[in-house]
C-alpha cells in the first residue's frame, strides 16, 4: 500500500515532536539558569522552609561536584559531553530507524539536558545550578533543569532497555511463541 501524501505529512509531524521536546528542554533549561543566576546572585531564597531553597551556585565539576577542582576537568567534560551528544544522535539515528518512539523521546530529553548543561561549560566554564534541597540533616547537591531532564530520560532509558525493546530483559512474552515452544 502506498502512503499518500497526507500520511507522509502526519509521519513528519510526528517525527519532529522529539525534537522539538529536546529544543523546549534546552530553553527552558537556559531559560531558568539565566533568571534564577539573576535573582539568586547575591543572596537563597527559601521556597518552603528547610525544604526548598534557590540556591544560586555554578559547578566547575560534574554532578556532586566531581572533579570540580582540577585544572584539566573542563577540558575533560567539554570533550567527552561532545562525544556524548554524537553517540546520543547516533543513538536517536537508530530508534528512528526501529521506530522507537519511547526512545526517541527518551533520548530528546536526554540530548536536551546534555546540551543545556554543554551551553553552560562552554559559555560560563561550568554550570549554573539553582534547585537546593535538604532532607532532614542531608543537603542534596544543588542542581538545574537540565539535570532533572537528564535523570527522567535515563530512566525511560532503563525502562525501554528493561521492558519495552524487542530484547529487553523483561519483556513478557508472547502467548502464541510459548504454545509453540511448549510443543
Amino acid at each position: 500500500m502506498q502512503r499518500t501524501g497526507a500520511d507522509r505529512f502526519k509521519r513528519l509531524i510526528l517525527e519532529c515532536i522529539p525534537v522539538l521536546l529536546m529544543l523546549m528542554c534546552v530553553v527552558a533549561d537556559q531559560v531558568t539558569k539565566k533568571h534564577f543566576a539573576e535573582v539568586c546572585a547575591d543572596n537563597d531564597i527559601t521556597v518552603i522552609e528547610n525544604f526548598f531553597y534557590l540556591t544560586y551556585t555554578v559547578n566547575t565539576g560534574a554532578a556532586w561536584s566531581f572533579l570540580a577542582g582540577v585544572s584539566w576537568g573542563q577540558i575533560f567534560f567539554k570533550i567527552l559531553t561532545a562525544i556524548a551528544l554524537v553517540l546520543f544522535v547516533l543513538f536517536y539515528i537508530y530508534a528512528f530507524k526501529k521506530n522507537y518512539t519511547w526512545l526517541k523521546y527518551a533520548l530528546a530529553i536526554v540530548v536536551g539536558g546534555t546540551v543545556g548543561n554543554f551551553i553552560d561549560r562552554l559559555m560560563f566554564n561550568g554550570v549554573t545550578d539553582f534547585l537546593s534541597f535538604i532532607f532532614g540533616n542531608y543537603r542534596f547537591p544543588v542542581f538545574n533543569l537540565a539535570d532533572t531532564f537528564l535523570t527522567i530520560g535515563v530512566i525511560m532509558l532503563i525502562i525501554h532497555f528493561l521492558f519495552l525493546d524487542e530484547n529487553a530483559v523483561f519483556k513478557k512474552k508472547d502467548d502464541a511463541n510459548e504454545v509453540s515452544n511448549n510443543e
